[in-house]
């Protein structure tokens, strides 16, 4: 005996919305190296400065160039891949290569007088801000 099946003409339709879901789920990209790459940082602000700390482990101070051009901070660096001759990966999760991150200071800097030190993996650039820029409490006058 043989079974009928009734025919369902929208079954294998799906929303619009899944299939949306769908190809978003399907085209995930991981940021490239030069975004995720050891070049997660910090920017606090005093009423003096502005400082920026960034994680740079295993990195050395000539493996960096920072610059200030029209109050944008950039910093470059660049990770080396060390692996001992005819030597090769099994698991490779750290990241090399080039990075830079860029950052657009909310007030003026002193050029002349920002510092930056290496201590610990930690990258931090101190830069006073200039005195146009500084926070000033104003007192109030009786009359």
């Amino acid at each position: 005996m043989t079974s009928l099946t009734r025919w369902e003409p929208f079954e294998g339709m799906v929303t619009l919305r899944d299939a949306m879901n769908q190809l978003l789920a399907d085209s995930f990209v991981w940021p490239r190296a030069s975004t995720f790459l050891g070049a997660m940082l910090d920017l606090y602000e005093t009423d003096n400065a502005y400082t920026v700390e960034l994680a740079a482990p295993g990195l050395k101070p000539d493996q960096f160039e920072i610059t200030l051009e029209h109050n944008v901070l950039t910093i470059r660096g660049q990770v080396k891949a060390e692996l001992p001759e005819g030597a090769r990966y099994h698991i490779q999760e750290r990241r090399f290569g080039e990075f830079r991150r860029s950052i657009t200071l909310p007030s003026a800097v002193d050029a002349e007088k920002i510092q930056a030190n290496l201590k610990d993996g930690i990258l931090t650039i101190h830069m006073p801000k200039v005195e146009s820029a500084r926070t000033r409490r104003i007192e109030i006058k009786a009359a």
